[in-house]
């Protein structure tokens, strides 16, 4: 709900305006003299801000099935190495694959307490890709826990059984598939900011050609 007044009890989100889309949050503003408190884009920004979801999962990588058995974090840090997103994910999250159920069809959310302190950033991404996260870690063939292929599959942005429902490809080339690819929300953003600069170039140009005829 938006508006400017009501009743001092019930907070209001501020009315849109037509600059919210071409400039960022301005978290100086409410402390300006007359300048009429935060603005939507402000306001949403205090809301979500990146302190609430600044506990970001790894990129996954081409590699995360050949790099044999994941490692807690800790231990590959003291080696001289960064943990990659089978450490993380098979270490640092609470969820037994065993108990845990799939989300069932319709629900928006996975269950928090698989995430930790990965929660918002995954309450986040299920918001925009509207799928819940599946469940991040399997059991490998030895017993021990890793990295599930279809939860690097989500991470990228992907609809489920892009890759991992493809015949015959097992994990290990699923996880090269997967860390190979573009994330396609970037590819298509990228794009489109090449197309707008392209029509915007050539307006500029045709602009130019004009004024050049007019002298």
């Amino acid at each position: 709900m938006s508006g400017t007044g009501g009743s001092a009890s019930l907070p209001l989100l501020p009315t849109p305006t037509a600059s919210d889309g071409t400039r960022g949050p301005d978290f100086a503003k409410a402390d300006r003299p007359g300048a009429g408190g935060d603005d939507l884009t402000t306001t949403v920004a205090r809301l979500f801000d990146k302190e609430r979801a600044h506990k970001l999962f790894k990129t996954p990588t081409a590699n995360l099935g050949a790099n044999g058995a994941p490692q807690h974090p800790d231990k590959r840090k003291a080696g001289g190495h960064g943990p990659n997103l089978d450490d993380e994910v098979s270490f640092l999250l609470p969820v037994d694959p065993d108990e845990a159920e799939e989300t069932l069809p319709g629900v928006f959310h996975s269950p928090r307490e698989w995430w930790a302190d990965y929660g918002p950033a995954v309450h986040r991404w299920e918001i925009l890709l509207g799928s819940p996260a599946p469940i991040p870690v399997e059991f490998g063939p030895r017993g021990g826990r890793r990295l599930a292929a279809v939860f690097a599959e989500w991470l990228m942005g992907l609809p489920r059984g892009w890759v991992t429902f493809i015949p015959g490809l097992n994990r290990a080339r699923q996880l090269r598939a997967i860390g190979n690819g573009a994330m396609s929300q970037q590819a298509f953003t990228a794009y489109l900011h090449l197309l707008n600069h392209k029509e915007a170039g050539d307006e500029n140009g045709e602009a130019g050609d004009r004024d050049r005829l007019r002298g």
